[in-house]
């Protein structure tokens, strides 16, 4: 059995984890090709033909009877044409918008040792079949009761467990649980709760740290990876992409809430690193379903 990963209740509270859609059926059309910036966790099951996809320079295929557990950002994807799959897509995702896993995926093992993944994931289905709507891309802006809500949430959670374990049983961890300095912990829990419009102070936090602006972001950087400014950033674009992407929040609205008092503005600056205005981004989530 896998070592279980430890980590503080307070972290794992900090989850947030939300169904986007589940289907059992044949690739769209839309989704059969192309590149795609989607930015949640999907797991897919082929059922029938193959698939080849490319993220972050690594190359994988997956066949009938395969699991396929794919990067969770921007990727290049080829359906064949006779393609079925079991399709689960979900947010699984710290305050910062980092997913529960990225580093080792993409991944692809063969469905036998993935038979607890499979159970929970039909599971799951069977508790959100009743409210699809016709394209299940639609799944989270369909309204449902409470009750509805919660027997899904509890199946999206056991489904969670499983594809922990598949994942866990293949060497691959969950991010942000291997910082041990309490320092930069409170330092991320401070840059989680930041409110999106802020600036970041880095001498600010070193001085809460007790350090130096220069040794807290070196400290910094050794346990999380980036810089606190870096870090707070992606928070901001992961939260522009998951608004872009699941809801139809008018884009002022949506640079409104990151500061940007005139759109050209926040169009140029998600254009920077996305490579593509946030209208076109919008659209072409829209196809990816």
């Amino acid at each position: 059995m896998t070592p279980a990963v430890l980590a503080r209740q307070s972290d794992w509270m900090n989850l947030k984890t939300n169904l986007v859609w589940i289907y059992d059926g044949p690739v769209s059309m839309a989704g059969r090709s192309g590149q795609f910036d989607v930015g949640y966790l999907s797991a897919w099951l082929m059922r029938r033909g193959q698939v080849r996809l490319q993220a972050e320079g690594k190359e994988v295929h997956a066949a009938a009877g395969e699991w396929l557990l794919p990067w969770p950002g921007h990727r290049q994807q080829l359906f064949s044409e006779d393609a079925e799959l079991l399709s689960v897509s979900f947010y699984a995702q710290w305050p910062d918008g980092r997913p529960f896993f990225d580093h080792g995926l993409s991944a692809v093992f063969p469905q036998e040792f993935g038979s607890k993944l499979e159970l929970q994931a039909m599971r799951l289905l069977r508790a959100a079949q009743p409210h699809l709507p016709s394209d299940p891309i639609n799944f989270m802006r369909s309204p449902i009761s409470f009750e509805a809500f919660v027997q899904i949430k509890g199946a999206l959670l056991e489904w969670l467990l499983a594809y922990y374990e598949a994942l866990s049983c293949i060497g691959i961890s969950p991010t942000r649980l291997d910082i041990q300095d309490d320092r930069v912990f409170e330092s991320l829990r401070y840059l989680d709760q930041l409110p999106l419009d802020a600036r970041v102070r880095e001498s600010e936090l070193a001085s809460k740290a007790g350090l130096s602006t220069s040794q807290f972001v070196r400290v910094f950087r050794e346990h999380a990876g980036p810089t606190p400014k870096q870090y707070f950033e992606q928070r901001r674009r992961d939260f522009v992409r998951r608004m872009l992407s699941g809801s139809e929040v008018p884009i002022k609205q949506i640079a409104l809430e990151l500061g940007f008092l005139r759109l050209s503005d926040f169009s140029a600056w998600f254009k920077n690193f996305a490579g593509m205005s946030p209208r076109l981004f919008r659209q072409t989530v829209a196809k990816s379903g």
